[in-house]
């Protein structure tokens, strides 16, 4: 069985990120996954026992070479079925922020073309990125005095999905999908979307105690390269998630990688060479603008909060004993009574 992984760039959403490489990246990284969040009903009948195989050229041979000027992810992945049979997935990602009057010719164009290449059964789906209501593509038909073909496809939506439910999923698709809708909802709006990608690298990644190291380090790639934010933003985004390493990811600090993913970049690179404790005393001070006491403050307190003793904060924070107990004094007096 072959699979097909087509991602179409359609917009470009910061000058800094290739979306269709991301996607790519992550499919290539957890595709059992992936069968199993979008197309479960195939992933039943895979043997994944067997192994899977990439084979990079097939995809130029059979569809690149005929789309000049798009750009696509260049994957075809071999895998076995359980009843030992070999079919062919055709898989299509469509990063488009408007409806495209030419989307189902387009699918049915490729799925022609790879049928006649390999000459198998062929399972396509199309994942649609964007949250327009008006993008539902129909069966591609075709009727010409007799002759007539309807071509249907699988669809994956991610204006139909419950966002609820994929908080609560456990396969880590479901993060990425919310990232991927949590992107066009913040699109104008970067303060929003501080925030939204702070819970989701904090709360969904850095710690969740039932999310598995590999998907936690391929999650924390994906998003952190796909919900871009200035500068400013992610500098304030590596101080309030530093906090969180030592006890929660450690095993994110040795990470091949995220360790070009850029919120914690800096932070990652100064822990690998000069040990933990140096490392998150430096990381966050790179996170601290000069002079700015009011944020040391409110940082210190977030640090007592974690359980951080006063005297490592003082020393960490670089304020005296008597304002790192001072602080500690005030978070004690506005805690609500239980």
């Amino acid at each position: 069985m072959g699979e097909v992984l087509v991602l179409e760039k359609r917009v470009s959403y910061s000058p800094r990120t290739d979306y269709d490489a991301l996607w790519k990246k992550i499919i290539s990284e957890l595709f059992e996954e992936f069968i199993l969040f979008f197309a479960p009903d195939l992933y039943e009948a895979i043997d994944f026992g067997k192994g899977i195989v990439f084979l990079e050229q097939e995809l130029h041979k059979v569809i690149i070479k005929h789309k000049k000027g798009k750009k696509i992810a260049d994957k075809i992945v071999k895998v076995s079925l359980k009843n030992g049979e070999e079919k062919y997935v055709f898989i299509h990602i469509e990063i488009q922020g408007k409806k495209d009057p030419d989307f189902s010719r387009r699918m049915f164009t490729y799925f022609y073309r790879l049928f006649d290449r390999f000459q198998e059964n062929i399972y396509s789906i199309a994942i649609l990125t964007d949250l327009s209501k008006s993008n539902n593509p129909q069966p591609f038909q075709y009727s010409f005095y007799g002759t007539e073909l309807m071509y249907r496809f699988n669809t994956y939506k991610f204006n139909e999905e419950d966002i609820p439910s994929l908080k609560k999923s456990t396969n880590p698709f479901a993060i990425a999908v919310l990232a991927g809708i949590y992107l066009h909802q913040t699109e104008k709006n970067y303060h929003k979307r501080y925030e939204v990608k702070k819970k989701l690298l904090k709360d969904f990644i850095l710690t969740n105690p039932n999310l598995k190291p590999d998907y936690a380090e391929a999650l924390f790639y994906f998003i952190d390269y796909l919900l871009y934010l200035p500068h400013e933003l992610t500098k304030q985004l590596t101080k309030d998630l530093s906090i969180n390493i030592e006890k929660e990811a450690k095993h994110m600090l040795y990470s091949e990688k995220i360790k070009e993913a850029p919120t914690l970049a800096e932070y990652f690179k100064t822990v690998r060479e000069e040990g933990f404790e140096k490392g998150i005393e430096k990381g966050i001070e790179k996170g601290i603008e000069k002079g700015k006491m009011e944020e040391k403050r409110n940082l210190a307190a977030e640090l007592l909060r974690e359980g951080f003793s006063v005297e490592k904060v003082a020393k960490m924070m670089k304020l005296s004993l008597d304002e790192v107990k001072e602080i500690e004094a005030s978070i004690h007096f506005n805690r609500p009574e239980s």
